[in-house]
Order: C-alpha cells, then sequence, then structure tokens
C-alpha cells in the first residue's frame, strides 16, 4: 500500500532523470529526477564525438594478489579514513559540462546533533525542460530534514518519504559515494593488473551491499604505486531490470586533481584544554570525468567543505508542511 505522505503523481511525472544522477544509478545510490529525457540523452550520445577505447596493452600479473580489502583501505586512509565520521556537515557544488549544455549539482548533509535527526539536500541544475531549445534550465531538489521529506521544484515541493529521500538524497553526491565505498560494498577482491589511461593499477572487483544475486560486481582502480583512487567501472545493469534502469549500458568514472577540502570552525571537542584541536586532513577529488554510451560528462567541482553548515540551517519548503505523527 503507498503511504499517504508519498506523492505518486510526483513520482510518475519523473519521466526523466538528471545526467548526473542516471549515471549514478546502479545500486540504489541515487536518486529519480526530471530533467533531461531518455530520448535526449539517447540523441547526445548519438552525436558525441568519442573516440573508441583502445585495448591495454598487456600487462604482467603477479603470482600472489594483495588483499582487495587492505588495498581499499589504504586509498580510504588517504583521504582521512575515520576523521569523515566525524564532521558535523558537507557540502559540494559542482559545475556539470554535458553534450546537452552545462549544469550544476549541489549536495549539503549535516549531521544528527540532540534531537534533530541527520539532514540531506540536493539540488540539481540541468540544461532542458519545455524551453531546452532556448537555453532553459531545469532544476528539481530533494531533501529531508527533521522527519519531513520532499521533492520537486525549489520552494514547491511534495511530500515523499523520508527514508527514501535519505537514502538517495545521500546517494546523489559522487564525493560521498567514493569515500564510503567500504561500507556500500561487499567481497572486495584483486582481480589483477591493469593499465589506465598509461597508468598501472591494481583492479579489484566489488559487489554493491543489497544488490541482486545476477549483478555483476563494480571495478575500482587504484594506483599501483600510491594506492590512488584512479577510476570505478559500473557494469550495465542485470537483464531483469534493464528495461527499467535510466542508463542500460556500463558506465565509466575518471577521477583527477585531489586536493583537501575547506573546514569550517566547528568547536572539536579533541585536544588538549587550552590549545586549538588539529583536524585530520580530508582530501577528495575535484574533478570528475564520466562516460557511458559513448557520451562524456566533466564535474568539476568548485566547493568542498566540512564543518560550514549549523544544525537546523537544512529546512523544508512551506509547501510541505510538517512531518507527520508517528504510526501515521
Amino acid at each position: 500500500m503507498t503511504s499517504s505522505r508519498t506523492s505518486p503523481r510526483i513520482l510518475q511525472r519523473t519521466t526523466a532523470r538528471s545526467t548526473l544522477l542516471a549515471l549514478l544509478a546502479s545500486a540504489r545510490l541515487v536518486v529519480p529526477a526530471a530533467s533531461v529525457s531518455s530520448v535526449t540523452l539517447c540523441a547526445a550520445a548519438a552525436h558525441a564525438q568519442e573516440a573508441p577505447a583502445q585495448p591495454s596493452a598487456p600487462i604482467v600479473q603477479p603470482t600472489v594478489l594483495p588483499d582487495g580489502a587492505e588495498l581499499l583501505r589504504k586509498a580510504l586512509d588517504r583521504l582521512g579514513g575515520d576523521a569523515w565520521n566525524a564532521i558535523g556537515s558537507f557540502e559540494s557544488v559542482a559545475r556539470v559540462e554535458t553534450p546537452m549544455g552545462k549544469g550544476r549539482v549541489a549536495y549539503s548533509f549535516v549531521a544528527p546533533v540532540a534531537k534533530l535527526p541527520a539532514a540531506h539536500l540536493l539540488v540539481q541544475t540541468m540544461p532542458g525542460g519545455s524551453g531546452s531549445a532556448t537555453g532553459a534550465e531545469t532544476t528539481l531538489e530533494l531533501g529531508v530534514a527533521d522527519g519531513v521529506a520532499w521533492m520537486g521544484e525549489p520552494g514547491r515541493g511534495q511530500p515523499v518519504e523520508p527514508a527514501m529521500a535519505a537514502e538517495l538524497a545521500g546517494g546523489g553526491d559522487l564525493i560521498t559515494l567514493v569515500r564510503s565505498l567500504a561500507v556500500r560494498f561487499s567481497d572486495i577482491r584483486t582481480v589483477g593488473r591493469e593499465k589506465v589511461d598509461g597508468r598501472a593499477c591494481w583492479r579489484l572487483a566489488m559487489t554493491p551491499i543489497g544488490a541482486p544475486a545476477e549483478q555483476a560486481p563494480w571495478s575500482l582502480f587504484l594506483g599501483e604505486a600510491d594506492n590512488e583512487i584512479v577510476g570505478l567501472e559500473i557494469p550495465p545493469p542485470p537483464r531483469a531490470e534493464a528495461a527499467n534502469a535510466p542508463v542500460a549500458g556500463g558506465q565509466s568514472m575518471r577521477f583527477r586533481r585531489w586536493e583537501a577540502v575547506e573546514r569550517g570552525t566547528r568547536a572539536v571537542a579533541t585536544g588538549a584544554p587550552g590549545t586549538a584541536p588539529t583536524p585530520a586532513p580530508l582530501v577528495t577529488f575535484r574533478e570528475a570525468t564520466i562516460t557511458t554510451a559513448g557520451m562524456k560528462i566533466d564535474m568539476i567541482y568548485e566547493r568542498v567543505a566540512v564543518d560550514t553548515l549549523a544544525p537546523g540551517s537544512i529546512a523544508a519548503p512551506a509547501s510541505v508542511g510538517r512531518a507527520a505523527p508517528p504510526g501515521r
């Protein structure tokens, strides 16, 4: 039975998905969103001038492969490891460049504190919509705050299930996905060495937690010399789900320009009395290229910051109203 707080009209009228979120839709990591129609995506892919992939040169395989889970741990430690779990808030703003035009994706998260649960807000602006021929844009937001969840145009959102909104909004951020690989995937194992863009890498296979049994594993590429996260390869969806999948084929992601994130002034309860604590450095990529069906999407992060948002700074629009009482 559909909950009274879920709007079937909002969900059913989602006849399209944004470029970025469609690319991340595997393993329930992403948000359904009305931005660019599947027809537009296919047309853009058909006209994209992408050079065919070149086969990798043969590379000598070691007799004994290193442990995949340990390689991933070292890669995530380079980014800050468990220090990410101590942040009070997170913000990312990315410029998105696609064959259809330019867009923008912004994600905010505020950690739970006192009686306030965690809050998420994802706002996308993508080329498309009824006026796409004249360069019009479509903006959609999805959020959850203080037990209230919504999706729709900014200021005009309609209620959706809070659990769904939290899962989808959190999964819509590519940086959050990469830094949390260890908790989103299982059966992590090293399958061999491979050259990626001329760089010697370890190739790891891993299965999204909760994925159907027929789901092929994802591939993660880590620099052999430094354990840097080089890229991800996402396989096509299982045949049984392909008809309803926003992206029918596989997807490739490459990450570049790793830099420290900006930090706010939120107090950290560590360090000796009377001294300013020194937070652990947090690092992430600032550029990503996503390729699917011959179409290339570039993401350039203009802002990545932690501990800059106060509790309660993410709030539901007036169009949504208060949360339903427990048990409703």
